[in-house]
């Protein structure tokens, strides 16, 4: 997050070298971000929408080769939040929820679940600064789904269930590996689909041991657990978008389709598009 005092220079040399730009030349960036603006009198102009002129809160949807440009209006200044993301995932995000480059600037609606949602991604990279590059990428799905929101008609529920599919607080648990095994699952992208392997892999202890004192601590395997992560990201994105079940499953973490339909007949008793249907009413 950055604060533009009034009056302060905001181009010309206080992004970071990748981002850096200036108003006279702008840039064009070799992956997607999500700025979020707040507080703010500015203009943003990019070669797909010309030039926008916006007062108050902005999103920004900043699209790789797409040339932009964008600042506060002379002596004043704004919040800003952002996130870097890349990979077909995102681009069937976007595509999926109708954004495009030509709407690239929007106006939100329901201001407050999109500042927290950016701010826990930017504690969870100040906390936390040696993630890997997935489960940073996990954090972000959050303020993109929240963004895609603010961008369409899809309607997000405001109240998440906590059940079995949520994830367990880290501070309930007193063993240390099973914590990191915990964050890695919740955390980790899913894309590709995440086996106990890879778990394992990224903790100091074999996979047997891992299996063992994960079911010592929880009473489920770790397979377990990241089938529970998997639903509950699937379930959110069936009630929360109008995704097509394929994407949803991909982007839940499921080996494949069928994976997932076998999941929700054993667990709601019907097939993810009639859960669907259900429970929209």
């Amino acid at each position: 997050m950055r604060e533009v005092l009034p009056g302060e220079s905001y181009a010309d040399g206080n992004h970071p070298n990748l981002y850096n730009f200036k108003w006279c030349t702008g840039r064009v960036l070799p992956e997607y971000q999500i700025v979020y603006i707040t507080d703010a009198h500015g203009e943003f102009e990019s070669s797909a929408t010309g030039l926008v002129r916006f007062h108050g809160d902005a999103l920004l949807f900043l699209f790789p080769g797409v040339w932009h440009r964008y600042r506060p209006v002379h002596d004043t200044g704004w919040t800003e939040r952002w996130v870097s993301l890349s990979g077909s995932a995102v681009a069937q995000c976007l595509q999926e929820g109708g954004v495009t480059s030509q709407r690239a600037i929007v106006t939100p609606n329901h201001v407050e679940s999109l500042r927290q949602g950016f701010d826990r991604l930017l504690r969870t990279v100040q906390h936390s600064p040696s993630q890997n590059g997935n489960a940073v990428a996990a954090a972000a799905l959050g303020p993109l789904w929240d963004a895609i929101n603010q961008a369409t008609d899809f309607h997000f529920h405001s109240d998440e269930e906590r059940d079995d599919s949520t994830p367990p607080e880290a501070s309930e648990i007193e063993d240390e590996i099973v914590r990191a095994a915990i964050e890695i699952i919740w955390n980790d992208t899913h894309t590709p689909p995440l086996a106990v392997a890879n778990v394992a892999r990224q903790l100091p202890v074999t996979r047997r041991t891992l299996d063992r004192r994960f079911s010592e601590s929880l009473g489920r395997s770790v397979l377990d657990e990241i089938n529970a992560c998997r639903f509950a990201r699937a379930k959110r994105l069936l009630l929360e978008t109008d995704l097509p079940i394929k994407t949803v499953s991909y982007l839940s973490g499921f080996p494949s389709r069928e994976r997932m339909r076998i999941m929700f007949i054993e667990r709601e008793g019907l097939p993810p598009r009639d859960f669907r249907d259900r429970e929209r009413g």
